[in-house]
């Protein structure tokens, strides 16, 4: 079972050339733009910023998409392919950081009983444990190409940056920016997704996944000037 025709979808991108490649650029600056704002937060809050769980998915969906390189430039050879390739294998290097702030700063706040030494060990296995999920997920999903993934990753993080405001009750790690920076990368992609296969991606389900996920940024946003300022350790 596919979401969608390969040749078909690779075929209506080639149709639409300059405003998929338009959405790309877009999709890929908000991308930089918000690892960049996470690890500057991060330096500066001296606190975790991407959720683990979803700075763990970021990485594997992105290494998955990078390992992949044979097939995007030999068996398909395909310019979109070939650009997001190019692309993820900056982001995988920001999404190992993400992971390695997790262990710089989330110690004392996730799990203080255990040693240093210990907690790393347990984001090792965290993240292979996220890794098993990925996989079990992406390849019964049918999205060769990656399309609805993409989307799902831009927005995966949402749900837990609400997590990490109601656990911590202040603005710690939190962005405004980054929190709107998934709408524009969901919409982006959107955008590019109803042109290559508008069949499935002008279906209910998901036009309401588009519409939850637009929404709840900006739920975010309002819960975030409703909590503290961050106030930095004396």
């Amino acid at each position: 079972m596919t979401m969608y025709d390969v040749a078909a979808a690779l075929a209506n991108i080639d149709q639409h050339t300059m405003p998929i490649m338009a959405c790309l650029a877009v999709v890929v600056f908000f991308a930089f733009f918000y690892f960049a704002i996470a690890m500057r937060m991060a330096i500066q809050q001296k606190v975790y910023v991407v959720p683990f769980i979803g700075a763990a998915l970021f990485f594997w969906h992105d290494l998955t998409f990078v390992l992949n390189y044979d097939k995007w430039f030999h068996l398909y050879n395909h310019w979109w392919l070939k650009m997001w390739w190019f692309a993820l294998v900056g982001t995988v290097a920001f999404e190992l950081l993400m992971i390695w702030q997790v262990y710089r700063y989330a110690h004392k706040e996730l799990i203080p009983m255990l040693s240093k030494p210990l907690f790393g060990a347990a984001i090792v296995l965290g993240t292979l444990g996220v890794g098993a999920f990925w996989a079990l997920i992406k390849y019964s999903m049918g999205d060769e190409l990656f399309f609805c993934t993409f989307a799902i990753t831009a927005s995966f993080s949402v749900p837990f940056h609400t997590a990490l405001m109601c656990r911590r009750r202040s603005r710690a790690g939190q962005s405004v920016m980054m929190e709107l920076s998934t709408i524009v990368m969901l919409w982006g992609l959107t955008a590019v997704n109803l042109q290559v296969a508008p069949d499935f991606f002008g279906s209910p389900w998901y036009l309401a996944f588009v519409v939850t996920m637009t929404l709840w940024p900006l739920a975010n946003i309002w819960l975030m000037f409703r909590l503290p300022k961050f106030q930095p350790a004396a």
